[in-house]
């Protein structure tokens, strides 16, 4: 049983839980964290309001009155938790028992990052979260080298329909490995640099082409059977691309097309607790569980647009 009072946050692992980071994960690095200080609420929607309001005011006429327009919408932040066990045989065959502490906050970290990586994927892929999409067929796809198929041309074109209907710069795509090594290989991009930059094309030039401030590419995989069974890699994100402004500073009354809900708590997005199990292991094992809280969510929907079917063939 737990030992009462045994329960604690464990700072030293907390710190290393935060620090942790797979590179193949792009969801924290493309959307951003939107800190809450409850686990739901509400939030407030602003109208895009360009009207050219007549400002010039008459000798003893009264001023204009305007008013803002908003509603509001309602959020719930869950929250994601998994523990290990290390019981006293285990640290009796270690030599280095912060190893193996580390080793497993490490592994329960990755496994909730991963969840976090398919909920993001889950949410920017779909129709229902960008009314602002098309399918890509053989014609138009990245990956098919005719004069159809002009990439730069129709990513310029979304970034000018965001920008006339949500009022925001797009600065952001998110695709996966398929979606930009079409992009690689695509006749009409690799026409635009062959005499320059030695015919290397990278990601940073490519979004530099596309007006963007930066390209995710989401190459993160995960075993879709159960614990036991052979295993079975899975493409986290789809071939699909999404171009979008994505606010890096989150704020009131921002136009970001998405972002991660977070619940701040002890000072950290992330917590790691431990505390001791003595019906595990007479000698008392050790319990560590990682937790977090987060929801991603689309916040202004105008400011994304989804390409479906990049690599259409």
């Amino acid at each position: 049983m737990p030992l009462k009072g045994n329960f604690r946050l464990d700072r030293a692992l907390s710190n290393l839980s935060v620090r942790y980071s797979n590179a193949e994960y792009i969801a924290d690095k493309a959307v951003p964290d939107m800190m809450v200080d409850k686990e739901s609420g509400q939030y407030w929607i602003y109208d895009n309001n360009y009207r050219n309001e007549p400002t010039i005011r008459a000798n003893g006429s009264p001023s204009k009155q305007i008013e803002f327009e908003a509603s509001t919408s309602t959020y719930h932040v869950n929250l994601h938790s998994l523990k290990a066990i290390i019981t006293a045989r285990d640290k009796n065959n270690t030599d280095d028992v912060f190893q193996l502490e580390r080793d497993n906050v490490e592994d329960l970290t990755d496994k909730i990052q991963i969840e976090l990586e398919r909920e993001v994927h889950n949410l920017l892929f779909t129709t229902t979260s960008f009314a602002n999409n098309e399918s890509l067929d053989t014609n138009s796809s990245f990956k098919y080298n005719t004069t159809t198929s002009n990439p730069v041309q129709k990513i310029l074109s979304v970034t000018s329909y965001i920008k006339r209907y949500a009022g925001a710069i797009a600065n952001v795509m998110i695709t996966d490995q398929d979606g930009r090594d079409s992009l690689k290989e695509n006749l009409n991009i690799i026409d635009r640099i062959k005499y320059t930059q030695r015919g290397i094309l990278t990601d940073q030039l490519m979004a530099s082409m596309f007006d963007l401030d930066k390209i995710y590419v989401g190459s993160a995989m995960y075993n879709t059977l159960d614990e036991g069974q052979t295993m079975s890699l899975t493409n986290i994100w789809g071939n699909h691309a999404l171009i979008a402004y994505m606010d890096t500073t989150p704020r009131l009354k921002t136009k970001s097309a998405a972002g991660i809900l977070r619940l701040r708590g002890g000072g950290l997005p992330w917590q790691v607790k431990r505390w001791k199990d003595q019906s595990l292991d007479p000698k008392d094992a050790d319990v560590i569980e990682v937790n977090t809280w987060f929801k991603p969510k689309v916040f202004a929907s105008t400011s994304g647009y989804l390409l479906k079917s990049v690599t259409s063939s």
